[in-house]
């Protein structure tokens, strides 16, 4: 039961973020969406759509501070950027809170006890896009006509740019842990 106890509080809390790192990073969640959407841009859909802007901060977050900040960072952002940019479109912020949770916990998971969490952004994109798209087809108030599947292979194919920004993120703090990082001797 110890043992469960210390691996629930080293998901949730890595370490405690200082007023200055947490409002540095609230800034950056906030400031790295907006930037991405003034981007000029003629898509079919907004760029962030492929970048996935929302999820740097998220993940940076995850492996600096735990669950608990990234789920903040990563909760925040779209309302900010919404209130800001217009975008995420308001029928979109339920779903984006719901992806983002999933995402934020999958990537603490996979980012304290898996092998392979160099790969832990990309695999909880994954994961977060997967239950969204579940619970958008699930439940009839969301009016959901495209196969799920198709839409998940769909979301994949746009975002793969941003899945490659998540990746390069993941393997920036790999090649930093495997140098022997640690934040409090930074």
């Amino acid at each position: 039961m110890l043992n469960q106890t210390r691996t629930l509080k080293s998901l949730w809390s890595v370490r405690r973020p200082k007023v200055t790192e947490a409002t540095v990073l609230l800034a950056a969640a906030w400031l790295v969406p907006v930037l991405v959407h003034l981007i000029p841009w003629h898509g079919e859909r907004p760029l962030g759509v492929y970048l996935l802007p929302v999820f740097w901060t998220a993940l940076v977050a995850v492996q600096v501070y735990g669950l608990g900040f990234a789920l903040l960072v990563g909760l925040v952002t779209p309302v900010i950027n919404l209130a800001l940019t217009g975008l995420p479109a308001l029928g979109r912020i339920g779903p984006m809170a719901l992806e983002v949770t999933v995402f934020v916990g999958v990537a603490a998971v996979l980012a304290r006890k898996a092998p392979w969490s160099f790969l832990a952004g990309p695999l909880a994109y994954a994961a977060g896009k997967a239950v969204t798209i579940g619970v958008q087809w699930l439940v009839p108030a969301f009016e959901y006509h495209r196969p799920p599947l198709e839409h998940w292979l769909c979301s994949l194919q746009n975002g793969l740019a941003g899945l490659l920004v998540l990746l390069a993120i993941n393997l920036g703090f790999a090649l930093w842990a495997q140098r022997g990082g640690d934040w409090e001797k930074e």
